[in-house]
């Protein structure tokens, strides 16, 4: 039987202002590092915002190799590491169609990780447990007794309906099964926690459409300003088009395939050396076969995007397939990049104050799409006006430090509705200890 993997830290006391300082279990079913990809982002800020004032003990999955842990042990007070095989999970996952459990479920699933929590929670006084996406939900629901909060960031059933339709004929009634069956359990677990939260208002209302009882509410997305920061470098000699993203996702492999073949044939025809970079980790074999089309460039993994965005004169998001906020499209914008995109992808900036025509260009076909990237690609001036209406949206609506304070507030008031006395504790482990216990007791 695989044994987690722990690394732990000396626990601090201090004063948090007036709040006092909370004992966090927060389980994810990513190694949430490096925070280089979407679900690892979120997570990861959520973990260091929340480190700054509370102590947080993280137990996570890792589904493929363990990355170097030092950037969670110096943020949490103790990292465990719960290590499940993705061919055994998809072994799980087809097992699982003759029975009624969603397919998500069964691959992440973790006797070893099902056992820690509720020892756990038996040996330390957590105030409350956080679950990162539905697929450790069942795994929240083990620690008894503890206020529990769901960050589903989007609603994954959802999704699954969407791939159904962008699918190989053969797997489409399997991703629409899983639809059904992810949706019922989102629902269920929707009434047992005390907070569900997701990255947009649109994605809460669409939970909420057959979740009305559920108490959600929404948080958005960051973005990382200083990081991002325009780098001064020229840029490429003839027009260049960028996509980044983890290129064996099935949304983005869809989305990048169909532009390519379908879309970017027909700019050629305009712009005969258009070129189009495709950047990310994990290219399957559909995305590196596009490398043999005239102007494509798969990267593979890179050191650092920046660089690449820089370069660029237009960045697209054609994805036909999206939930939420994409990442890389605010990762674009931050760099002072224009951005084409589908109207799933605007869908979830719109909260943001995005609009279409103004910050962005979007349409919902392949001939909107080539139509706005001809009109950024012969207006320089058009480019440079558009990129700087983005950016300075991103501050208001993506700061991090916003948004995360209401996280942290969030888990203030779940732990406020089950204890009486919320209060400063006094610095040290005793009189945190006595204090920890009279908020139980109450």
């Amino acid at each position: 039987m695989t044994q987690p993997l722990s690394q732990s830290l000396p626990v601090s006391f201090r004063r948090v202002g007036q709040h006092r300082r909370l004992s966090i279990l927060y389980i994810c079913h990513r190694v949430p590092y490096p925070p280089d990809k979407g679900d690892k982002i979120r997570a990861f800020h959520e973990i260091r915002a929340l480190s700054e004032r509370h102590r947080v003990h993280l137990l996570t999955l890792a589904d493929g190799p363990v990355p170097d842990l030092s950037g969670l042990t110096e943020l949490c007070e103790a990292v465990e590491v719960f290590p499940v095989s993705r061919e055994a999970g998809y072994l799980r996952a087809a097992a699982s169609l003759a029975g009624t459990q969603p397919l998500t479920m069964a691959f992440f699933a973790s006797p070893s990780l099902a056992r820690r929590v509720p020892l756990l929670v038996r040996q330390k006084r957590f105030d409350v447990v956080v679950a990162y996406s539905s697929s450790t939900a069942p795994y929240a629901e083990l620690a008894a007794g503890v206020p529990r909060v769901l960050d589903m960031v989007d609603v994954d059933s959802a999704k699954w309906e969407q791939y159904a339709r962008f699918a190989a004929p053969i797997l489409r009634p399997v991703y629409a099964l899983e639809a059904r069956r992810l949706k019922a359990y989102e629902a269920a677990a929707g009434r047992r926690f005390d907070r569900v939260v997701l990255a947009t208002g649109n994605e809460a209302a669409d939970f909420l459409a057959f979740a009305p009882d559920a108490p959600a509410v929404a948080i958005a997305n960051g973005i990382d300003l200083d990081f991002f920061r325009p780098l001064d470098l020229p840029k490429a000699k003839h027009p260049t088009l960028i996509f980044t993203g983890q290129m064996d996702y099935f949304a983005n492999v869809d989305g990048v395939v169909h532009f390519a073949r379908e879309i970017l044939p027909r700019l050629r025809q305009r712009f005969p050396e258009i070129e189009l970079l495709i950047v990310g980790r994990s290219p399957v074999a559909k995305v590196r076969e596009l490398s043999e089309l005239p102007g494509v460039h798969v990267t593979g993994a890179v050191g650092d995007v920046r660089p690449f965005l820089a370069r660029a004169w237009v960045f697209v998001a054609p994805l036909r397939i999206a939930r939420g906020v994409q990442n890389k499209v605010l990762e674009a914008m931050a760099s002072n990049l224009p951005v084409v995109c589908s109207e799933r992808v605007l869908s979830g900036l719109s909260e943001g104050g995005f609009e279409n025509g103004q910050d962005l260009l979007a349409s919902g076909d392949n001939a909107g799409l080539e139509l706005a990237i001809t009109a950024l690609l012969e207006d320089a001036e058009l480019r440079v006006r558009m990129a700087a209406a983005a950016h300075g949206r991103l501050a208001g609506a993506y700061k991090w430090s916003t948004n995360l304070k209401r996280f942290e507030d969030l888990l203030l008031e779940v732990v406020g509705d089950r204890a009486a006395d919320r209060v400063e504790l006094p610095a040290g482990p005793s009189a945190m200890s006595a204090a920890a216990g009279e908020v139980r007791s109450a």
